[in-house]
């Protein structure tokens, strides 16, 4: 059984999860047309659809309207298997859908935030609890759920599945609306100092919207863009925002339950040389030197380019001296000025010369599926765009992720 019937609400579902055990040893695309196609649904609690969401959300398949529909009582024989002796009557909160994308949750997806077993169990787990209290962060669950399912559909790439993949597509896409949407009012309004648990699970759900962001990118279907830049730049935006608040965050959960997620565990051996440190002096002293700040138009690069190389700075050190590279490296995405995707856009070289040193930061999260090779693509794009002449100055960056002089991999 799935390691997640600790709570009382789970309990209460866990005849579905029971199911969906026997279905996880099939094809991952098999299980939301099964639990779609079923006569029986129940009502979700999930509040409307924000209007203000920039995110065109597709109209859903038929099969998929049945969600909204009210439950009508639960199996006899499947509440006995719960609590023979339990005589309070049983109350479904969750569609069949929802059932079975938390359960893809506790069966992989949870592996997306836990690059080891050290943190596997507080995504698996205590995240899962937090989430029962907590309907933004469970959509924030079901959203990365649907869409690492749409992942292993697209891969397959079998025409049989082309119907699972546009229902995948419509519930990813709900999901993430109604947990970002969320997220923004609460940023938005005025409202007391977090408690604990608050903290908790907002800063949870904001680690979820930061790897769904960049998961959408590794998706085809969402993503037709060519260009690594572009679709680096997109992420950017996407997380600027509600999502940025996950810095002061982890002050506030430095002490709990989470703190393992934000304090590096140092390694034994570095991951990293020192080298870096020399990479940082020469983006500085190529950010202070006149000749190359007249490249650049705009009396505010200077000082953009100066934040984003002194966060790159704590990151690439997290990175050498941390045990395993995790979601806090991606905090850089959300420290350094909403200006600079402008100046990288625009080719601006030492905006593109900083960036390729974050490359290395996305280069060590490659094994995750949401990451993939984004790093190696961006580093090889920016290095053509600043020609053999500036290459030179991304060369650091160039050996860490092992790219020969002509743009290839080693």
């Amino acid at each position: 059984m799935i390691d997640v019937l600790g709570n009382k609400q789970l309990r209460n579902h866990a005849y579905h999860l029971y199911y969906v055990k026997e279905r996880l040893q099939t094809p991952t695309y098999s299980l939301i047309s099964s639990f779609c196609s079923t006569s029986h649904t129940d009502e979700c609690f999930h509040p409307k659809i924000s209007n203000s969401s920039s995110l065109h959300l597709p109209q859903p398949h038929p099969r998929l309207s049945m969600l909204l529909s009210p439950w009508t009582s639960l199996p006899d024989h499947a509440a006995d298997k719960i609590d023979r002796d339990r005589k309070e009557p049983e109350t479904c909160t969750l569609s069949p859908c929802d059932l079975t994308l938390l359960a893809r949750w506790c069966a992989t997806t949870y592996q997306s935030l836990a690059s080891d077993g050290r943190d596997a169990e507080i995504w698996r787990s205590l995240i899962v609890q937090e989430a029962m209290r907590y309907p933004p962060l469970l959509d924030g669950i079901l959203a990365l759920s649907a869409l690492e399912m749409l992942g292993d559909c697209e891969r397959d790439n079998a025409q049989e599945h082309k119907q699972d993949e546009q229902q995948l597509r419509y519930l990813a896409m709900l999901h993430w609306d109604r947990a970002r949407a969320w997220l923004d009012s609460q940023v938005k309004s005025a409202r007391p100092e977090l408690t604990h648990k608050d903290s908790n699970a907002m800063f949870a759900l904001c680690n979820i919207l930061i790897v769904f962001a960049f998961g959408h990118s590794q998706i085809p279907s969402f993503s037709s863009r060519e260009s690594a830049l572009e679709d680096f730049c997109d992420i950017f935006r996407q997380l600027r925002g509600s999502p940025e608040i996950v810095v002061p965050l982890i002050d506030q959960v430095q002490q709990g339950e989470l703190a393992s997620l934000v304090r590096p565990e140092e390694a034994r051996h570095r991951l990293m040389p020192d080298t870096f440190t020399l990479a940082i002096h020469g983006l500085r002293k190529m950010n202070n030197g006149d000749a190359e700040r007249s490249l650049d138009p705009g009396t505010n690069s200077r000082s953009t380019y100066s934040q984003a190389i002194d966060c790159l700075s704590s990151c690439l050190r997290y990175i050498a001296w941390s045990s395993r590279p995790g979601l806090i490296e991606l905090s850089w995405l959300l420290e350094i000025p909403a200006g600079f995707v402008d100046l990288a856009l625009n080719h601006q070289p030492i905006a593109l010369s900083i960036l390729a040193h974050y490359c290395v930061v996305m280069y060590h999260l490659r094994s995750q599926w949401w990451m993939g090779d984004l790093g190696m693509k961006l580093l090889k794009e920016i290095r053509q765009l600043l020609g053999r002449d500036r290459s030179g100055d991304i060369q650091w960056a160039l050996d860490a992720v092992a790219i020969d002089g002509d743009g290839s991999a080693r």
